[in-house]
This record gives structure tokens, sequence and C-alpha cells, in this order.
């Protein structure tokens, strides 16, 4: 079983000055309206994890479209890693898709393949980084390439 905790920004929400999520689908690169950086915590478990995402679109407007990751936590000292999927890596995707009336309907796929290279200060609540992933057993193929530097949007 594979899940995965999305949050989906409200038409206020806030985004942090400075906090910059981006990627490109080929030769476009794509700058998020939203993002987000946060510490995790699994209530029935305990366990930990850095969450990332960063979205452009509304779903209400029936145009959100989302990429989203999380590594697990290891401790407050500051650390420069590389995660794949089979390291810990959780990557997905999530996109607006056509519903009944009186429904939005939201897809999320969890990527075939994924690494990120991330330099994460959890004192200081920064993250910076960059990510590749390969989307392509349901259909989607897709082939994100990008980079966050993000502030804890929890930590405010």
């Amino acid at each position: 079983m594979d899940t995965q905790t999305i949050f989906i920004p409200k038409e206020k929400t806030p985004t942090l000055k400075g906090n910059v999520f981006t990627w490109s689908l080929g030769e476009n690169t794509i700058i998020a309206d939203k993002s987000l950086f946060y510490l995790h915590f699994f209530l029935p478990t305990g366990e930990k994890s850095w969450a990332f995402s960063g979205s452009t679109g509304r779903l209400e407007e029936e145009n959100l479209f989302v990429f989203g990751f999380s590594v697990p936590y290891i401790d407050e000292e500051v650390f420069d890693n590389s995660y794949t999927m089979e390291g810990g890596l959780h990557f997905y995707h999530g996109h607006s898709i056509p519903a009944p009336e009186g429904f939005y309907g939201y897809r999320t796929v969890t990527a075939d393949s994924a690494e990120l290279s991330v330099r994460l200060d959890p004192v200081k609540g920064t993250a910076h980084g960059d990510f590749t992933a390969v989307f392509e057993t349901l259909g989607d193929w897709l082939y994100p390439r990008g980079t966050f530097n993000l502030s804890r949007t929890d930590k405010n």
C-alpha cells in the first residue's frame, strides 16, 4: 500500500516571499504559484518526514497541477543528501481531471522513478535542491526536472 498526504492550496493561502519551486517539462520552465516545505508527523507511528511541494492553478478552477515529494527525517543536523525511490524518496504528481457535475476531479500518480538532491538545515528551516522524475506506467508520460529554494512553511 502506498499513501500520500496532499495539501491542496486554498485561494488565500499565503506564499512565503523568497520561496521558489520550479520545474520543466521539456523546454518550458514553470514557476509554482504555491509551495510547501514542512516537517510531517504521522501520528499513529510517530514517523517523521520532510515534505515538499509546488503547485500551479486551483482546484476550484479545475487547473491544479502539483509535484510533491518527501524524505525521511534524520535529526536536527544539517544534511546534504541524494535520494531515490528505493532509498526513501516518495515522489508524486497530481492534477485536476474532468469530474461529474457538482464535483472536482483530482488524480495523484506515484513516479516510476525519481532522484532528489537536497541540502536541508532543520534549525534554520531552509532547503534547496533539485529533482528529476519519470512518470510512464499509467500513461502520463512526464519527465520533470526541477529546482527549489524553500523556507519552512510550518515555522512562521
